[in-house]
């Protein structure tokens, strides 16, 4: 039976209570620790100019769309967060706690070991133990100690008598092994790390509204929120009336001012801090015009607020997230931090939202358009931006000077440029030479190196036989890492580069190896985005489209894993009738203006009625001829060497 004390001195429910707050608070600092400003800086080739760049601006009074998350880092640093506040707080009490703990002694009962008492080793013999009883009565008997230390004396002579009765004695000595005792088992007594104070009945009132208010309110309230919370989001946490909204409005075709307009009503837009404020109108107003001018300016079609979506917070998104592709600057502090939110979350909507969408309903040219869409945003620059726009430092009007002065139109064309050259032609800009350059030989281009149509195990294609598309992708890019590939892509590359694509056997075996490679982890490297104050890797869409109809063959593929070469394959079904068909492959970068590629490929369908017969497995048993040794059997036992009835073959009991 177990007796329950509670903590009388305070000191076990300390120790709980600092093994408790150091299990949350230490954890939680190291994860905090480790994320640091990781999400707050971009590519290693922006992390120096974003020291620089602003500072430069101002000082030579030039305005800056330049996003670079300082805005981000000022307003929303972890050091100024909840979440920051709360591990100080849980610090401090860490340090209260260890303080009052560090010079406690904790006094722990002592075992009690006869063998220890009488001095003798564990496992002594009887004979031993009655030496060393006899030697210790002889000194602590009462009878033979001064008055003095008579009353020690006599509780040293009666531990001494005890654990001579526990050596001696079986039944005691059995307890002893069993319990621990002589005696027997014995009740026990369970300290609870909880003060007295708790459980008395004057602090019961409070210790009962405790519970109440931790059983009754606190936690129905957080799961209430959580549930109302994950209830109105999908799992891809966008608010369930955004996508109803996206599937109702969507359509093919659609042009992409009216994807734009459709991407401005999400609801996200229409909550909480980021919905249109009555004080904001001036300012939006004012950013309104510079929008209208800039986009006058640039030839592009007049904007306009929507006619369809007629909210003002549809509106302030629009307005905002076109001053982001003109690089309108934000003055104020408050619409700039919205535009950020904007931006950073429609690049999410037009993803996980309107791609998934349109990909369900195998629009080509809608799923394409809403990839230029995410290039726009992350870039910053509008639908007819030159790709050369997208270098830090280049503003618009500076396109013109590259392409009339140096015949310059693409990033490509200047990579290709002698690294004297490129200083030389951008050093006529106000940026920082040595940077402009390592960013235009860090932006990735895309090669489709190899693409193959075939039936598996065959060699030719019949309406609706399953078709397999093998392709192999590669893109060079500086910044990227040698990827460490699998054996079997090693040897699927290899077998590859040399296939035969009228080898039907070849090819098959491609296609074997290719099944056989195992998934990586590989991450493609972050995008370079100057004017995105967040951070983005640099992905890539796989569309394999008809042109015709301009309807997906297969459901657009996000490729993820793509550092420097990857090979896949994609099946599907060949069309009903024969004939020659043009298919359209795209890779499609959903970070890079400019960086695409597209190539055509032919699949001819075969009419099965005018192949040539196959040839006809003769799977009858010959007969034996006449001289054969099979012949001469079947002759010994009576029969012909013709072919027999039926007869032949069945058992009989007669001899």
């Amino acid at each position: 039976m177990a007796n329950y004390n509670y903590d009388e001195s305070g000191i076990t429910f300390k120790i709980f209570a600092f093994t408790i707050l150091a299990v949350f608070v230490i954890p939680s600092t190291i994860i905090m620790s480790l994320k640091g400003d990781a999400y707050l800086y971009q590519h290693p080739l922006i992390n120096l100019y974003i020291r620089f760049i602003l500072a430069k601006a101002k000082s030579k009074g030039e305005p800056t769309t330049l996003k670079l998350r300082t805005k981000k880092i000022e307003s929303s640093s972890k050091w100024t967060s909840t979440k920051f506040r709360l591990l100080l707080v849980g610090w401090v009490l860490l340090s209260i706690l260890g303080a009052s703990l560090r010079n406690i002694e904790i006094k722990n009962e002592a075992t009690w070991d006869p063998y220890e008492i009488l001095g003798i080793d564990n496992g002594s013999d009887m004979t031993v133990i009655k030496r060393a009883y006899r030697k210790l009565s002889l000194k602590y008997h009462p009878d033979k100690v001064k008055d003095t230390n008579k009353e020690e004396a006599e509780k040293v002579f009666i531990e001494i008598n005890r654990a001579h009765k526990t050596l001696t004695d079986d039944t005691a000595r059995e307890n002893y092994e069993k319990y621990g005792n002589p005696d027997g088992l014995l009740s026990r007594t369970m300290g609870i790390a909880l003060p007295k104070f708790i459980v008395e009945a004057h602090a019961s009132p409070f210790v009962m509204a405790l519970y109440g208010l931790i059983i009754g309110f606190i936690l129905p309230y957080y799961v209430g929120r959580w549930w109302y919370s994950s209830s109105r989001y999908t799992k891809d946490n966008i608010l369930n009336p955004t996508m109803i909204s996206f599937f109702k409005n969507i359509r093919e075709p659609i042009s992409q001012r009216n994807l734009i307009d459709l991407l401005c009503s999400a609801e996200e837009f229409n909550s909480g801090d980021i919905a249109f404020k009555s004080t904001q109108l001036v300012a939006l107003k004012d950013l309104e015009d510079k929008v209208q001018a800039a986009s006058q300016a640039f030839g592009l079609e007049y904007f306009e607020r929507s006619d369809k979506f007629l909210s003002d917070s549809t509106w302030k998104a629009k307005v905002l997230m076109y001053a982001h592709f003109y690089r309108v600057d934000v003055d104020d502090d408050v619409l700039l931090e919205h535009q950020q939110y904007i931006i950073e979350k429609s690049i999410h909507l037009t993803h996980r939202g309107l791609i998934q969408i349109s990909s369900a309903q195998g629009w080509a040219g809608c799923t394409t358009l809403l990839i230029y869409i995410m290039q726009m945003l992350v870039q910053g620059v509008h639908e007819h931006a030159a790709p050369l726009s997208q270098l830090p430092y280049l503003k618009y009007s500076d396109y013109l000077q590259l392409a009339t002065k140096y015949n310059l139109y693409g990033v490509h064309q200047a990579k290709l440029l002698e690294p004297e050259k490129k200083k030389e032609i951008f050093s006529d800009f106000n940026g920082d030479v040595e940077e402009m350059v390592s960013a235009v030989n860090s932006y990735p281009q895309i090669q489709i190196t190899h693409s193959v149509i075939s039936v598996i195990g065959d060699s030719v294609i019949t309406p609706f036989s399953i078709a397999t598309l093998i392709i192999k992708i590669k893109v060079s890019n500086p910044t990227s890492k040698p990827k460490d590939f699998h054996p079997n892509a090693k040897l699927a590359i290899s077998k590859l580069d040399s296939l035969d694509e009228t080898n039907p056997g070849q090819i098959e075996e491609v296609y074997n190896i290719i099944t056989k490679i195992k998934p990586t982890s590989e991450e493609t490297p972050e995008a370079i985005s100057p004017y995105l104050a967040a951070k983005k890797t640099s992905n890539w869409w796989f569309i394999l489209s008809n042109p015709l109809n301009s309807r997906n063959v297969i459901p657009p593929m996000l490729i993820s894993d793509l550092v420097t070469e990857k090979i896949f394959t994609v099946q599907f079904q060949a069309p009903q009738s024969p004939g020659t068909y043009d298919f359209l492959i795209n890779v499609l970068s959903d970070s890079y203006v400019g960086c695409d590629q597209y190539r055509h490929i032919k699949m001819v369908v075969v009419d099965p009625s005018t192949l040539p017969p196959e040839p006809e497995i003769d799977d009858d048993i010959s007969e034996p001829e006449e001289s054969s040794l099979a012949a001469q059997l079947a002759e010994a036992r009576g029969k012909a060497p013709g072919k027999g009835s039926r007869d032949d073959f069945d058992s009989s009991d007669e001899d």
